[in-house]
């Protein structure tokens, strides 16, 4: 009961974070810190998202204490550079007052899923968002961290470069839970095979550095969705 009172809130979490917010108020937010209205819409959103996943009107406060240390650690994160350190930092603390708040409340109350939602179709949720713009912004930061820098006309169509990423770790991702590795290995020699004629060191070096996170997330989620299904 308490895994699927997790995953549901780490669900929320994720629409909240990532799918209801823009780069315009996470800018906002960034340059603004507490004078940033969006601060304060943003915790709303994950307080009730968090109520609402819940299924339970008594589950109120927990829905309270994880918008406002949402918001707190949001607000705190926001007068720091932005870079992978923060953002790892930032979800890992998100993580952990959502699993605080599930192991007090299926401590004292029973707890199972509501309607005919099942604990594989709510990870495959959590699994699909977090393929996309998590992803997205981690693959980009690890980068930066790690100095392998990003090509002046690669830069120009970073957004193509994020779709094709998308779509790559949504194949890998399906093809893990269908247990099909060989079109993994087909897809990863497409792409080579498409890349092979680049000879600039720089170029090849991102995407492949790139690729090669991608694929390690796509696949890590896949498993994640296998490990939870065959529990």
């Amino acid at each position: 009961m308490m895994t699927e009172l997790f995953l549901s809130l780490v669900l929320a979490h994720l629409v909240a974070d990532f799918v209801l917010q823009t780069g315009k108020t996470c800018k906002d937010k960034k340059e603004r810190n507490w004078r940033s209205p969006y601060h304060y819409v943003h915790a709303l959103i994950v307080f009730g998202l968090a109520w609402l996943v819940s299924w339970d009107v008594c589950f109120w406060w927990g829905a309270l204490v994880i918008g406002f240390s949402h918001f707190a650690v949001d607000m705190f994160k926001s007068y720091h550079e932005e870079n992978v350190k923060w953002f790892a930092a930032d979800q890992l603390l998100h993580l952990a007052v959502l699993a605080l708040i599930s192991w007090i409340w299926i401590s004292e109350y029973r707890w199972n899923l509501p309607f005919c939602v099942t604990t594989k179709e709510v990870t495959m949720g959590i699994a699909i968002i977090a393929c996309w713009k998590p992803a997205n912004i981690f693959i980009k930061l690890m980068l930066r961290h790690c100095s392998v820098s990003m090509p002046e006309e690669k830069a120009s169509s970073f957004n193509a470069g994020s779709l094709i990423g998308n779509i790559e770790r949504w194949l890998i991702l399906l093809f893990v839970i269908l247990q099909r590795f060989d079109a993994i290995g087909l897809l990863i020699a497409a792409k080579s095979i498409i890349r092979f004629g680049d000879k600039e060191t720089a170029k090849t070096e991102y995407v492949l550095a790139g690729t090669l996170m991608s694929i390690l997330i796509a696949v890590l989620a896949g498993m994640m969705v296998v490990i939870v299904e065959k529990g």
